[in-house]
Order: C-alpha cells, then sequence, then structure tokens
C-alpha cells in the first residue's frame, strides 16, 4: 500500500486548499498559486511544491474520470440489456478493457509479455463468468423450486377456500400463455 504523501497545502484551510485546486486545474501558475497563498494564508510554498501536489491532484482527477467513464459505460450498457445484471455488465467492461489493452500492445510489448500470464489472466476471467453463470442457474433453480412449492400450497388453499377465484387465476394464466 501506498503511504500517503502529505504537503503543506494539505494542511491549508478546506477554503483556501480548495481555491488553489482550482487554480491547479484552471492552468493557473505555480508562482501565481504560491502568490495566492502567501496573500491568503500567510504560507510560503515553492513552486516545486505546488508542482508535486498538482501531480498527484491531476492523477486523482484522471483516475476520478476514468471511474466516471466506466461508470457511464456500464450504465449504457445495462439500459441496452436490462437483462444484464450489475456483475454481467461489469465482467463485459472488463473483458473489452482487457482485448482493448491486448489489441493495442505494440510488436515489441508482445514479444516482452510473458504468454503463461497473459494465458492465466484470461483464465480468471472466464472462471469468473462461467462461476458467476453457474451461480446464477443455482439461484434460479432455487427461485423455481420455491415458487412451485409455494405456488402448489396457495393454488391448493385458493381451490378450497375461493373456488371462484381460483377459476379466475387459472382462466387469467391461460390467457397469459396464449398471448406469450
Amino acid at each position: 500500500m501506498k503511504n500517503r504523501k502529505h504537503s503543506k497545502i494539505d494542511a491549508l484551510p478546506s477554503d483556501i486548499k480548495s481555491a488553489v485546486e482550482e487554480m491547479i486545474l484552471g492552468n493557473f501558475t505555480y508562482r501565481e498559486v504560491c502568490d495566492f497563498v502567501r496573500d491568503t494564508a500567510n504560507m510560503t510554498l515553492s513552486e516545486s511544491a505546488v508542482c508535486r501536489y498538482a501531480q498527484g491532484l491531476n492523477a486523482t482527477v484522471q483516475d476520478l474520470r476514468l471511474a466516471s467513464e466506466n461508470m457511464r459505460t456500464l450504465t449504457e450498457e445495462m439500459a441496452k440489456y436490462p437483462q444484464l445484471d450489475t456483475t454481467e455488465g461489469i465482467t463485459r467492461l472488463i473483458t473489452h478493457k482487457v482485448l482493448t489493452a491486448v489489441r493495442e500492445l505494440s510488436d515489441e510489448e508482445l514479444k516482452t509479455v510473458d504468454p503463461a500470464k497473459l494465458i492465466d489472466k484470461c483464465t480468471a476471467l472466464i472462471r469468473a463468468v462461467a462461476y458467476k453463470n453457474e451461480r446464477d442457474i443455482k439461484v434460479k433453480n432455487l427461485k423455481d423450486v420455491a415458487f412451485e412449492s409455494f405456488k402448489e400450497e396457495i393454488f391448493d388453499a385458493m381451490a378450497k377456500e375461493r373456488p371462484e377465484l381460483y377459476s379466475q387465476l387459472v382462466q387469467f394464466i391461460s390467457e397469459r400463455r396464449d398471448v406469450e
């Protein structure tokens, strides 16, 4: 786990720190950021300290943008295919990213990639998908068994206690079966 870096900027009051971050993201010069901190917080910063902080901030912002883009893509996929569950959507997204990364490898990079390691990663992904599909089938079977048991009990009770309702339900089910 990486050690978190601390800078003088982290110690600034939150409103000033937010303003500094906005300045960095707004393409102010490091000198302008240093002057702002000096004038508002009465603290001296070096341009190199601002530069290091900016690098970390930009990396964080880039990570957030990537995560946001991945979530948007996942949400779009889920909207296109409502029968997908979140796990299936994530699996599709990861598979796409892996295939894209492999496709974009240069010939030189492909020569240095350990084929066994690549195969292991692909196998792990395939296992994860297979495990998920197996779990889905088991859950569906359990739901079906529970529903059938419940249906039998309800239908038996309904046939005895509310025969008119039972007849209506049987007729409704028959009509629905014909529609589908």
